[in-house]
Protein backbone atom coordinates (compact mmCIF):
# COMPACT_ATOMS: atom_id res chain seq x y z
CA UNK A 1 0.00 0.00 0.00
CA UNK A 2 1.09 3.54 -0.68
CA UNK A 3 1.31 6.01 2.22
CA UNK A 4 -2.06 7.54 1.31
CA UNK A 5 -3.87 4.22 1.81
CA UNK A 6 -4.23 3.41 -1.89
CA UNK A 7 -2.94 0.19 -3.36
CA UNK A 8 0.17 0.89 -5.41
CA UNK A 9 0.20 -0.39 -8.97
CA UNK A 10 3.31 -2.35 -9.89
CA UNK A 11 4.74 -1.50 -13.31
CA UNK A 12 6.71 -4.22 -15.08
CA UNK A 13 8.53 -3.62 -18.37
CA UNK A 14 8.71 -6.74 -20.54
CA UNK A 15 11.36 -6.50 -23.26
CA UNK A 16 11.07 -9.42 -25.68
CA UNK A 17 10.76 -9.65 -29.46
CA UNK A 18 8.27 -12.52 -29.05
CA UNK A 19 4.80 -10.95 -28.77
CA UNK A 20 3.30 -14.25 -27.56
CA UNK A 21 5.76 -14.31 -24.65
CA UNK A 22 4.71 -10.80 -23.65
CA UNK A 23 1.03 -11.85 -23.78
CA UNK A 24 1.82 -14.88 -21.61
CA UNK A 25 3.63 -12.76 -19.01
CA UNK A 26 0.70 -10.33 -19.00
CA UNK A 27 -1.78 -13.20 -18.41
CA UNK A 28 0.33 -14.37 -15.45
CA UNK A 29 0.95 -10.99 -13.82
CA UNK A 30 -2.15 -8.90 -14.60
CA UNK A 31 -4.35 -10.76 -12.05
CA UNK A 32 -1.81 -9.66 -9.43
CA UNK A 33 -2.55 -6.00 -10.25
CA UNK A 34 0.57 -5.58 -12.36
CA UNK A 35 0.64 -3.14 -15.30
CA UNK A 36 2.67 -4.48 -18.22
CA UNK A 37 4.73 -2.11 -20.35
CA UNK A 38 5.81 -3.91 -23.53
CA UNK A 39 8.77 -3.34 -25.82
CA UNK A 40 9.63 -5.61 -28.75
CA UNK A 41 13.33 -4.82 -29.06
CA UNK A 42 16.33 -3.90 -26.97
CA UNK A 43 16.66 -0.26 -28.01
CA UNK A 44 12.97 0.54 -27.60
CA UNK A 45 13.01 -1.41 -24.34
CA UNK A 46 15.85 0.62 -22.89
CA UNK A 47 14.08 3.85 -23.94
CA UNK A 48 10.89 2.57 -22.26
CA UNK A 49 12.75 1.82 -19.01
CA UNK A 50 14.34 5.31 -18.98
CA UNK A 51 10.99 7.00 -19.66
CA UNK A 52 8.66 4.95 -17.42
CA UNK A 53 11.02 3.81 -14.62
CA UNK A 54 9.19 0.51 -14.00
CA UNK A 55 9.40 -1.40 -10.73
CA UNK A 56 10.89 -4.48 -12.45
CA UNK A 57 12.26 -5.29 -15.92
CA UNK A 58 11.75 -8.72 -17.52
CA UNK A 59 14.32 -9.09 -20.25
CA UNK A 60 14.91 -11.58 -23.06
CA UNK A 61 18.50 -12.09 -24.25
CA UNK A 62 18.14 -12.85 -27.96
CA UNK A 63 16.66 -9.86 -29.81
CA UNK A 64 17.25 -8.48 -33.30
CA UNK A 65 18.74 -5.05 -32.51
CA UNK A 66 20.78 -5.23 -29.30
CA UNK A 67 20.76 -8.23 -27.01
CA UNK A 68 19.42 -8.34 -23.48
CA UNK A 69 22.90 -8.36 -21.98
CA UNK A 70 23.56 -4.95 -23.56
CA UNK A 71 20.17 -3.63 -22.40
CA UNK A 72 20.92 -4.78 -18.84
CA UNK A 73 24.38 -3.19 -19.01
CA UNK A 74 22.84 0.14 -20.10
CA UNK A 75 20.16 0.00 -17.37
CA UNK A 76 22.71 -0.76 -14.63
CA UNK A 77 25.21 1.90 -15.80
CA UNK A 78 22.62 4.70 -15.94
CA UNK A 79 22.17 6.39 -12.52
CA UNK A 80 18.49 7.05 -13.36
CA UNK A 81 17.72 3.34 -13.87
CA UNK A 82 20.49 1.47 -12.05
CA UNK A 83 18.29 0.56 -9.05
CA UNK A 84 15.55 -1.06 -11.17
CA UNK A 85 15.62 -4.86 -10.70
CA UNK A 86 16.18 -6.90 -13.87
CA UNK A 87 15.11 -10.51 -14.37
CA UNK A 88 16.29 -12.30 -17.48
CA UNK A 89 13.79 -14.68 -19.12
CA UNK A 90 15.60 -16.62 -21.81
CA UNK A 91 15.70 -19.88 -23.71
CA UNK A 92 19.45 -19.85 -23.06
CA UNK A 93 19.74 -22.21 -20.13
CA UNK A 94 23.49 -22.82 -19.98
CA UNK A 95 25.30 -21.95 -16.77
CA UNK A 96 27.57 -19.50 -18.64
CA UNK A 97 24.52 -17.50 -19.84
CA UNK A 98 23.01 -17.43 -16.35
CA UNK A 99 26.33 -16.32 -14.83
CA UNK A 100 26.78 -13.62 -17.48
CA UNK A 101 23.29 -12.25 -16.80
CA UNK A 102 23.77 -12.21 -13.04
CA UNK A 103 27.25 -10.71 -13.35
CA UNK A 104 25.72 -7.72 -15.17
CA UNK A 105 23.63 -6.96 -12.09
CA UNK A 106 20.41 -8.87 -12.84
CA UNK A 107 18.49 -10.00 -9.77
CA UNK A 108 17.16 -13.16 -11.38
CA UNK A 109 17.30 -15.49 -14.37
CA UNK A 110 14.43 -17.73 -15.47
CA UNK A 111 14.75 -20.15 -18.35
CA UNK A 112 11.99 -20.67 -20.93
CA UNK A 113 9.68 -22.40 -20.45
CA UNK A 114 9.43 -20.90 -16.98
CA UNK A 115 7.27 -21.70 -13.99
CA UNK A 116 4.47 -19.07 -13.75
CA UNK A 117 4.44 -19.26 -9.93
CA UNK A 118 8.21 -18.63 -9.80
CA UNK A 119 7.81 -15.63 -12.12
CA UNK A 120 4.99 -14.14 -10.03
CA UNK A 121 6.87 -14.70 -6.78
CA UNK A 122 10.12 -13.16 -8.07
CA UNK A 123 8.42 -10.11 -9.60
CA UNK A 124 6.34 -9.38 -6.50
CA UNK A 125 9.37 -9.89 -4.24
CA UNK A 126 11.52 -7.47 -6.24
CA UNK A 127 8.77 -4.89 -6.75
CA UNK A 128 8.04 -4.86 -3.01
Amino acid sequence: MADNGEVRTIKVAVIDDDREMIKLVEMILKPQGVDILAAYGGLTGYALVKREKPDVVLLDIMMPDIDGYEVCRKIKLDPVTSDIPVIFISARSGQQHIQQGLSLGAQGYLTKPFNPVALRRKVLELAG
